[in-house]
């Protein structure tokens, strides 16, 4: 019987920890990733606010799989809705809201997932002069969490900092390689 008693509690002490460890973890990560390119700023910034061209350099954007995506409002301006939907699990469905710009500065971003789990997080991209012909971008991606899951923060920090680095890596080929260019 001592043996059993002993076996409950040892398996209520492991299942309790986490949820312990959880009350003492960040509910919110932001993950801030930049990169420079050979590109002046304004050029830069004219690429980056347009909903349709995160469709070309985002990892999310650029998942393989079937979506349907539409734009609503007038693409790169505030109020500017892009949605996704799809029935593959890796795509989900949301949306991601241009909430504010400051021309030639910054574009500040809501993205509202609802498939396969609800969340929201917010998102800005910045463009700062280097020289004539360098920009650097600065990209942050801020998350939260509710207990208990927020002890899974530490594991979506490093996945959301290599798919943040991903996607600047391919804004920097995209604009430094464009078509017709040699």
């Amino acid at each position: 019987m001592k043996l059993v008693v002993r076996s409950v509690l040892a398996l209520m002490v492991l299942i309790t920890i986490p949820f312990f460890v959880a009350l003492f973890m960040p509910r919110e990560i932001t993950v801030t990733r930049q990169i420079v390119i050979e590109r002046p700023r304004a050029e830069v910034f004219d690429f980056i606010k347009l909903l349709k061209n995160q469709e070309k350099f985002s990892i999310w954007g650029t998942l393989p799989g079937e979506r349907q995506v539409s734009i609503q409002g007038e693409d790169g301006t505030e109020g500017a809705i892009i949605a996704w939907k799809s029935d593959d699990s890796n795509i989900g469905a949301g949306e991601q809201e241009i909430t504010g710009i400051k021309q030639g500065e910054r574009i500040d971003f809501l993205i509202r997932y609802t498939k396969p789990y609800a969340a929201i997080d917010s998102t800005y991209m910045q463009t700062d002069d280097i020289y004539d012909n360098q920009t650097q971008v600065t990209s942050t991606y801020i998350t939260t969490m509710n207990y208990p899951t927020n002890l899974f923060l530490v594991f979506a920090e490093e996945m959301i900092s290599d798919q943040v680095e991903i996607s600047l890596e391919r804004l920097k080929r995209i604009l430094e390689n464009p078509p017709g260019e040699e």
